[in-house]
């Protein structure tokens, strides 16, 4: 893989991704070692369980939308685009579904270092991946992106 394909925003994005799939899957491995168990109360499965609903749900809305933009990016007509769907909440929805799924997911398993290996995925996505992902929808949009970012906090 050349540098270039390494600049995309797909390549960020899929090791953003890869992220929290690394953190449930160490969270695990950990919970199996060290058998914590703090979220035993059924009230933490079912806010769980309602977690793992909604973030594909806002996935879904985002993708959906992103899928939007595609078509009118083909037709140049993108100053109105960005803003709409789940975007006109946060810059980065996706992420925020999949994070939410995930935490959701650590907590109907009852799994503790699932939940903070979870949060610290977030934090690591939010702090890297997602800032180079915005220097590159920068140099792509201009001033329109620019715009929007103003608008739009990235605040999760």
């Amino acid at each position: 893989m050349n540098n270039q394909d390494k600049s995309t925003v797909h390549y960020i994005l899929l090791h953003s991704y890869l992220m929290f799939l690394v953190a449930v899957i160490f969270g695990v491995i950990l919970d199996t070692i060290f058998r914590e168990k703090i979220f035993s109360n059924e009230i933490y499965q079912n806010i769980g369980f309602l977690m793992m609903i909604i973030g594909p749900m806002i996935i879904y809305w985002a993708q959906r939308t992103s899928n939007n933009y595609k078509e009118k990016a083909k037709r140049k007509e993108l100053k109105n685009t960005f803003g709409l769907g789940p975007y006109k909440y946060l810059r980065s929805p996706t992420h925020f579904g999949l994070f939410i799924m995930t935490l959701g997911f650590g907590l109907v398993i009852n799994s503790l270092f699932g939940v903070i290996l979870t949060i610290l995925a977030h934090v690591v996505t939010k702090v890297f991946f997602l800032k180079k992902e915005e220097v590159i929808l920068e140099r792509k949009y201009g001033e329109v992106y620019t715009e929007y970012k103003k608008k739009v906090k990235n605040w999760l």
